[in-house]
């Protein structure tokens, strides 16, 4: 083994339809630029195909997740989501799928104690300041691995693992509706004019009409889309221009940098005899191939909030089940929700995924 690297104890784990590389805290330097120095060179950016490194190319296999000592009966964990071809990790948002594996971890880890068949954990996400009540099968004291449940987008079967986010509007903004209205419009360098409705509930999400953008929704190659390089471009100065009025950064031109993850977009379109709404992300400047989880819930909230564009679209009333398409099959997200006065408040948000380690050991960072 050589002498002039530096073993990291690491665990590669899937969580729905992202991958990530998992920490313990202690094993880290402390939240701040070492850290993000370290955890960059471990997933090789910046590299388009981060080849010296663990990321796998894609904002769905570009993700670190950091998890500390329970306290007080709760589990805090960060995400990472780490840029491709830039220095930067943004650890503003959450990742709903990779929070599916975190009390999986937890558990695999011996942070917290096991009970058969279903153990409950309660984590804490740091970046949004959210609760979620994770539902873990688990049998002999450890996380089940196998059942029936099947992730569209993941190839297989698992255990279902049910993760709860509880009062989760406005954890990042201050408001389930971060402009103040259902639909804000956007001016364009161009002169034309979008309108979005953005919210803020689980992560902040901007949605785009389809038909506003001329995106075909029956399309599910997204090579297609993301070929598409004048739509890309309009969709990313929208969302730069949006994170300049929420106040995240002052400049358009440093929003992919300083503000990737707020807000993100989805581009979305009516609902057919199987769903109620499909949906097309985009996550660090191209369309995802599935659906980021943390996008089904925010769509979900915006689907139970009047006046959205999402909820105008909806040629049924809503339900607690909100059923979405994305490129690789369905989605559901279960709401409660309840409107007062014109007033939404979000109870909570929940999804059911499957998890899995794939690798753990160590992860060698070359020495200085």
């Amino acid at each position: 083994m050589s002498t002039n690297q530096r073993a990291i104890t690491a665990t590669y784990m899937r969580g729905g339809t992202s991958k990530g590389v998992f920490f313990h805290a202690r094993d880290l330097p402390p939240a701040g630029p070492e850290r993000d120095e370290l955890l960059l060179r471990i997933m090789g950016s910046p590299d388009r195909l981060q080849i010296d490194g663990m990321g796998g190319t894609y904002s769905s296999t570009s993700k670190v997740v950091v998890v500390d000592e329970p306290n007080d009966g709760e589990l805090t964990y960060w995400f990472g989501q780490v840029a491709i071809n830039a220095p930067h990790i943004d650890w503003n948002g959450n990742c709903g799928n990779l929070t599916t594996a975190v009390g999986p971890f937890a558990l695999e880890e011996g942070l917290v104690q096991g009970h058969d068949p279903v153990t409950r954990v309660t984590l804490h996400n740091e970046n949004t300041g959210t609760k979620i009540e994770a539902e873990v099968p688990t049998s002999n004291g450890t996380f089940r691995v196998d059942g029936e449940h099947v992730v569209d987008g993941v190839p297989g079967t698992g255990s279902p693992v049910v993760t709860r986010y509880l009062d989760p509007a406005g954890k990042t903004t201050g408001s389930l509706l971060p402009t103040g209205d259902a639909t804000t419009q956007v001016a364009l360098a161009s002169g034309e004019q979008l309108w979005v409705s953005v919210v803020d509930a689980a992560s902040v999400f901007a949605f785009i009409r389809a038909e506003d953008l001329g995106v075909d929704m029956s399309q599910t190659d997204v090579s297609v889309l993301n070929a598409d390089a004048e739509l890309l471009e309009r969709i990313e100065e929208t969302r730069a221009r949006l994170a300049v009025q929420l106040g995240r950064v002052n400049d358009p031109a440093d929003a992919a940098t300083e503000s990737a993850t707020v807000p993100r977009i989805i581009v979305f379109g009516p609902g057919d005899n199987e769903v109620m709404v499909h949906a097309r992300a985009v996550m660090m400047g191209v369309f995802h191939r599935a659906l980021p989880m943390t996008g089904a819930l925010c769509l979900a909230a915006a689907a139970h909030t009047p006046g959205t564009l999402v909820a105008e679209a909806l040629t049924e009333p809503t339900a607690r089940e909100v059923i979405i398409g994305h490129p690789r099959g369905q989605a559901v997200v279960e709401v409660d929700a309840t409107t007062d006065d014109h007033e939404t408040r979000i109870e909570s948000l929940g999804v059911t995924r499957t998890a899995r380690r794939i690798m753990d050991g160590n992860v060698y960072v070359p020495e200085a």
